[in-house]
């Protein structure tokens, strides 16, 4: 069946679907965050999920289904809807549950969109820091209201200034890849471990001259990939490895050109 071009139409139709629908999954999470105590157990990989996540990613499920009802939809928490469709919703409700449910604010919700499978648009929100970013491929990307524009290291490498980031030592070690992560924070010495999406916002915005990933699923980079690139920056792929339970496991690593071309070679050679 022959498939039609991406219109700018349906740029703007996304683009004001998913602007409405951010502001709607921040006032649920504060709603519950404000509560004394939020609900939460470990799933059977030892993560955890909480009432906010179940809760969040149920409302922004429904709202696709009423506005898109052939589009395609896959969550952390309830799997895929309608795979093979040509546009395709990824939802990460809560990105950083550990630290929403210790009380640490640097989580946030994550919503992408694919077209035939590749990254388009996305939206990452940080509900309790009031920050958000949006944007995609050719339409460039925002925080707040503000244009995010990648500007890269100087041809001669990181200096001093320049801060690089990774994921923490649990994540690596699924799939055991622990040596990656002594790879990484042995290439630069001005390096630092974060656990949730705020990297990835710091990565966008430039805060960060490379952020580096292991073992993460398409709901928590198809934002990532769309937002960097409409920023001027870079997504590079590090490899990926096929699950038992039927999904894949994605590395990559994102930020300024230079700094993930250099990244990309100390870790792949």
């Amino acid at each position: 069946m022959h498939v039609p071009p991406i219109t700018e139409d349906h740029f703007h139709e996304f683009s004001r679907f998913g602007d409405s629908l951010i502001p709607q999954t921040r006032e649920l999470i504060l709603s519950l965050w404000n509560r004394s105590s939020i609900q939460s157990e470990l799933k059977d990989d030892q993560t955890p999920v909480s009432e906010v996540d179940l809760r969040c990613e149920e409302l922004v499920r429904r709202r696709i289904r009423e506005a898109f009802p052939l589009h395609g939809i896959v969550g952390e928490e309830f799997g895929w809807e309608n795979r093979g469709a040509e546009f395709t919703w990824t939802i990460d409700p809560i990105d950083g549950t550990q630290n929403l449910i210790n009380r640490i604010p640097t989580f946030g919700t994550i919503l992408g969109l694919l077209h035939k499978g590749q990254p388009i648009m996305g939206w990452i929100d940080h509900p309790v820091l009031g920050d958000s970013l949006r944007g995609g491929v050719g339409m460039g990307t925002f925080l707040n209201a503000s244009r995010v524009v990648l500007n890269d290291i100087p041809e001669s490498g990181l200096t001093p200034n320049d801060i690089i980031a990774t994921n923490c030592p649990a994540t690596f070690a699924r799939g055991g890849h622990l040596s990656a992560l002594d790879g990484v924070l042995r290439f630069h010495p001005h390096s630092r471990i974060y656990f949730d999406v705020y990297s990835h916002s710091l990565a966008i915005r430039g805060s960060l001259a490379v952020m580096v990933e292991y073992n993460l699923k398409i709901w928590d980079l198809s934002a990532t990939k769309a937002l960097v690139e409409g920023a001027g920056g870079t997504f590079q792929e590090l490899g990926s490895e096929e699950l038992a339970d039927g999904t894949t496991s994605l590395h990559a690593a994102f930020g300024k050109k230079r700094a993930v071309a250099m990244m990309t070679n100390a870790l792949l050679g």
